[in-house]
């Protein structure tokens, strides 16, 4: 199977899995962050610990997760809901062919 062919058909379901592995085995103890605001040295954000209580929920340990952001379970949930929806098994109707989009238009085509 081409590369172009793989990543048409399963490029979403690879970026969701990814997603998902790097946020269970991310190391929750390193000082290291990737929020733009604690790196302009902004104290607070609005999302800062929502990577950890993801990687928390994924572990099952719930508590840590509200604890540490209140939106990090339903965030995980829609993480492996979207992994899910983009699977080919369970997405019949997926048009992830060269030239088609979402709304049906074949696009532009040079001649």
């Amino acid at each position: 199977m081409k590369l172009r062919s793989f990543m048409l058909q399963y490029g979403e379901a690879v970026t969701w899995t990814g997603a998902l592995v790097l946020l269970f085995f991310m190391n929750t103890e390193s000082t290291f962050s990737l929020c733009p605001f604690k790196a302009l040295g902004i104290s607070w954000c609005p999302g800062c610990g929502i990577g950890h209580s993801i990687h928390d929920t994924l572990h099952f340990n719930f508590g840590a997760a509200w604890q540490e952001h209140p939106l990090g379970i339903p965030a995980t949930a829609v993480l492996i809901w979207q992994l899910v929806k983009s699977l080919p098994i369970t997405n019949k109707n997926n048009n992830y062919e060269p030239g088609t989009s979402i709304t049906g238009h074949t696009g532009y085509r040079i001649r």
